[in-house]
């Protein structure tokens, strides 16, 4: 058999090397794939949730949610199936996320058991010379799995390969928060600051 990408097993979820970047397009109210478009349609299982700190993109000093997900139906269709992606979100994202496992968990509920569907909310904000700017974040909503979803035995298995799911470029320039107590956060938070201001007096 003529094979150079390696063999992807019937009826699994696919757990590439390199997973694929979903990122949030905020200012779109898109999800891209590289530079495409990718719809504004996300129903998705999370198999990873961490909390990092750090520089992403354009963003610097900024804590963000760092996701591996699978999408479900649901989605629009230019996002991708049966495959494992991350994706990073921030701000007003990152906060309601936040509350809506805590809601769920106060219920009794695990929320990794059933469907992430967030869907992206407009906001404006004044500039300056009586300029207006839209930007756009997730409202986080959550529903229970059904018989069309993967199931959790299936979701489950690609925690096997629980060593891919690191993503070492968009992280490149962030701290991994996990584990880690209250005042070791606030020191790295603290450390950076300075880092940030020093930086800012040599330029």
């Amino acid at each position: 058999m003529y094979n150079v990408f390696g063999e992807v097993a019937e009826n699994s979820i696919l757990v590439p090397d390199l997973a694929i970047g979903l990122r949030n397009n905020c200012q779109g109210g898109v999800w891209t794939l590289g530079d495409s478009p990718a719809g504004g349609k996300l129903h998705c299982s999370i198999l990873k949730f961490s909390k990092w700190f750090g520089d992403l993109g354009s963003t610097s000093n900024e804590l963000w949610g760092q996701i591996f997900l699978v999408a479900e139906p649901g989605s629009s269709e230019d996002i991708p199936n049966n495959c494992v992606m991350v994706s990073y979100i921030k701000t007003r994202s990152l906060s309601d996320f936040n509350r809506l496992i805590v809601q769920l968990q106060s219920r009794g509920i695990n929320p990794a058991l059933g469907v992430f569907a967030p869907k992206y909310i407009k906001h404006s904000k004044s500039l300056q010379d009586e300029k207006t700017a839209v930007y756009y974040s997730l409202e986080w909503h959550w529903r229970e799995r059904t018989e069309e979803d993967n199931s959790i035995d299936k979701l489950s298995e690609c925690l096997q390969f629980s060593d891919r799911l690191i993503d070492c470029r968009g992280t490149a320039k962030m701290q991994c928060l996990d584990g880690l107590s209250a005042p070791e956060i606030q020191q790295i938070l603290s450390v950076r600051q300075q880092e940030k201001l020093l930086v800012g007096a040599e330029s």
